[in-house]
């Protein structure tokens, strides 16, 4: 049992880093940098840039609540890191977007699934 809650807690742990670096990439607003880390089409990848800009302000930093906050739930009771498991296989995840390290009301969804036993992410859409 102890293996599997630290296996389940490394898997949170490495999911939460891929989402903080697709993150730190939403941050650059470039479609290109997109597309060459996340392995997206010009059109998604500006699509992408589009919504960010209509959340927030050019000047505003973007970031993921830090690992050690990111699963403790919050004020409404749910985490500003949410990991949940789909019918599909993959983990679900929904990720509070911070605005210069405060929450906003952005959360961007994506999966991540493991693929030849490393995880790959998977960016969903962003909403509110």
């Amino acid at each position: 049992m102890e293996t599997a809650v630290s296996d389940s807690l490394r898997r949170q742990a490495q999911a939460h880093a891929l989402a903080a670096a697709f993150v730190h990439t939403l941050d650059l607003r470039d479609p290109v940098a997109l597309q060459r880390e996340w392995a997206m089409s010009p059109a998604l990848a500006g699509e992408i840039c589009d919504m960010v800009d209509s959340y927030f302000a050019p000047q505003q930093r973007l970031s993921l609540a830090p690992l050690a906050h990111a699963f403790v739930p919050g004020k409404g009771g749910r985490p500003p890191v949410d990991v949940y498991a789909t019918d599909a296989g993959p983990l679900g995840m929904e990720c509070v977007l911070l605005a210069d390290g405060r929450p906003d009301e952005a959360i961007v969804h994506l999966e991540v699934a493991s693929h030849d036993g490393a995880l790959r992410l998977t960016y969903k859409y962003i909403g509110s």
